[in-house]
């Protein structure tokens, strides 16, 4: 197929790190892709302080990463990351070919992503999340993480992953996301999204979806974080859609 070899940038979620990504981009190199997944600032291994953490800090940290590619990609977000990469679209929207959510909180009507997870009637997120005294910091159990985060993994991967969450600051997800029509709007959009997530429910994935206009998704029946549930499948659902 002409032009079927992409390059595509992958953004985690709250608390994870490029590491999350590893087996998904093994499986689209297969494929003939050019993959990268970066550590947002305070994650894997960068060592910003979480203190110091915005949405606008994660934003510039894509940002410089897409400055350094040649041409357009096609950038992922999961999760949180949906505000991401949906900001870094409006900023940037040129060196976007294509926006992907996965299992992710879309920004619509300025609302923050605080709001659209407490909006969520069915999502077992908020509840379960452990603040700092000073409400800056979240963490959890060992208990939510493997039940609602990243429901359908092994004690083994939850053992494996659970020394690499770090502490997520709260910031990012009380700031709006502000769109516009001539930029974000311009920037066609796919989404995978998950029908057995209990963080971001099938419902208001439908949701966001609808208020993006976003027509083209690709279903998967798993959990929250198919990264490290279901790899694979994973990555058919984005090679579909980046090679669409």
């Amino acid at each position: 197929m002409e032009n079927s070899n992409k390059t595509i940038l992958l953004i985690h979620g709250a608390w994870e790190g490029a590491w999350s990504w590893k087996q998904t981009i093994e499986h689209l190199e297969e494929k003939g892709h050019t993959v990268k997944a970066i550590d947002l600032p305070g994650h894997g291994d960068d060592k910003t302080p979480t203190s110091e953490v915005t949405l606008s800090v994660y934003v510039d940290r894509v940002k410089k990463e897409l400055e350094k590619i040649d041409g357009q990609v096609v950038l992922v977000g999961h999760s949180f990351a949906g505000f991401v990469v949906s900001k870094v679209a409006e900023e940037m929207p040129e060196k976007i070919e294509k926006l992907v959510f996965v299992a992710s909180a879309t920004p619509y009507e300025g609302k923050t992503a605080f709001e659209i997870f407490e909006e969520d009637e069915g999502s077992e997120f908020l509840e379960n999340l452990i603040f700092s005294e000073d409400k800056s910091i979240a963490t959890m159990s060992r208990e939510t993480i493997k039940d609602i985060i990243f429901t359908g993994a092994t004690d083994a991967q939850i053992d494996a992953l659970l020394p690499k969450l770090v502490p997520q600051s709260t910031k990012p997800f009380f700031e709006p996301v502000i769109t516009t029509p001539e930029n974000f709007g311009s920037v066609p959009k796919a989404y995978v999204e998950t029908t057995l997530d209990r963080v971001i429910t099938i419902k208001a994935q439908r949701n966001g979806q609808k208020m993006l206009g976003i027509e083209e998704v690709v279903t998967l029946e798993q959990g929250h974080v198919p990264l490290e549930t279901a790899p694979r499948e994973l990555a058919d659902a984005l090679n579909t859609i980046a090679t669409s």
